[in-house]
């Protein structure tokens, strides 16, 4: 005899994704990096948000703002860790003047990896601080509950 089957699981993709889908977000623009980017944006889809690829990370976030403008839903954009997002940071500052409002959506260093991984390592906090109205990490065990 078989355990009925409780809730499904959700990947940290997968989470992601029903939150944007949950703020009305209509379209993920970005520049992937592999890993986690490319999941989150299958999880979008799977979610009901199309993607659209962007030439550079800044063009992703010019992108993302003017979808906010247009459709007066959030914004959205995805790329990757370190220079990815600091690439973004004239699109982020651009919807923070605007008062846009767009989600950056990037991956990270985590705690497991912070000691040996210095690729692409960034304080992603503080180099968004003076422009985004918040910043949120988490994990797989954490990430429904923080969005």
């Amino acid at each position: 005899m078989s355990a009925p089957a409780g809730p499904a699981v959700a990947t940290a993709a997968e989470a992601v994704a029903r939150g944007l889908a949950a703020l009305g977000v209509a379209r993920l623009f970005g520049v992937p990096g592999g890993g986690s980017s490319l999941d989150l944006i299958e999880a979008a889809l799977r979610a009901g948000i199309p993607f659209t690829l962007a030439r550079h990370e800044t063009a992703a976030a010019l992108m993302a703002a003017a979808a906010s403008e247009v459709t007066g839903r959030p914004g959205a954009f995805v790329v990757t860790r370190g220079p990815g997002l600091a690439n973004a940071a004239n699109g982020i500052a651009h919807a923070a003047l605007d008062r846009a409002p767009v989600l950056a959506v990037t991956d990270a260093i985590g705690p497991d990896e912070a000691g040996r991984v210095t690729h692409q390592a960034l304080d992603q906090a503080a180099l968004t601080a003076p422009l985004a109205r918040g910043y949120a990490a988490t994990d797989g065990a954490d990430v429904g509950l923080r969005l």
